[in-house]
């Protein structure tokens, strides 16, 4: 059986998969695993370590570095953690875009998604005590181009503000919780 694909998509497989983990709730969890490690300064190189979906281990060993620019005390030889914080936003809703259209029948000819988020490094670098610590806004717009509607794009898009995992992970409260283990 061949599989068709739409916009690079498998819109039959991605059905029986949403079929099996209605049935099958542990089927739908998944667990990602990184390792950072420092490298000096303040570049540190980010390691997957593994996917866990459902009862299925998957390996994963991928890696890519990260720096801060010149002025922050870095080399600027890679992008900053916040350029991979939007981008991993960005290409989250990417995803979703794509699928929902896939979905949809809708061929697409153009997908971007520009991003800006914003610090006050006062907070971080403890001058002001007043200042936030984190972004306390980011915006985004989605260019699209493709044989859908006007309706169908403003569909996709309020689905993927509904359900992109990232999106949603940034925009709501998560418990994090962390553990200092000192070596000796």
């Amino acid at each position: 059986m061949r599989t068709e694909l739409l916009n690079g998509i498998d819109v039959n497989g991605l059905q029986n998969y949403k079929n099996n983990i209605s049935e099958n709730d542990e089927d739908a969890m998944i667990d990602y695993k990184v390792n950072l490690e420092w490298l000096g300064g303040t570049k540190s190189r980010v390691t997957t370590k593994g996917i866990t979906l459902g009862n299925q281990e998957l390996s994963r060993d991928f890696s890519f570095e990260i720096d801060e620019p010149n002025q922050l005390l870095g080399k600027d030889s890679k992008p900053t953690p916040q350029e991979y914080l939007l981008g991993g936003l960005g290409a989250c809703m990417l995803v979703g875009y794509t699928v929902g259209a896939s979905v949809k029948g809708i061929k697409l000819e153009k997908l971007e998604i520009n991003i800006e988020g914003g610090l006050d490094l006062r907070g971080f670098l403890e001058v002001n005590p007043n200042s936030p610590i984190g972004m306390t806004d980011i915006k985004y717009n989605i260019v699209v181009k493709g044989n859908g509607s006007e309706k169908d794009f403003q569909e996709i898009h309020k689905k993927v503000v509904e359900t992109s995992p990232n999106r949603a992970t940034l925009a709501n409260p998560v418990n994090i919780r962390s553990e200092l283990i000192v070596e000796k």
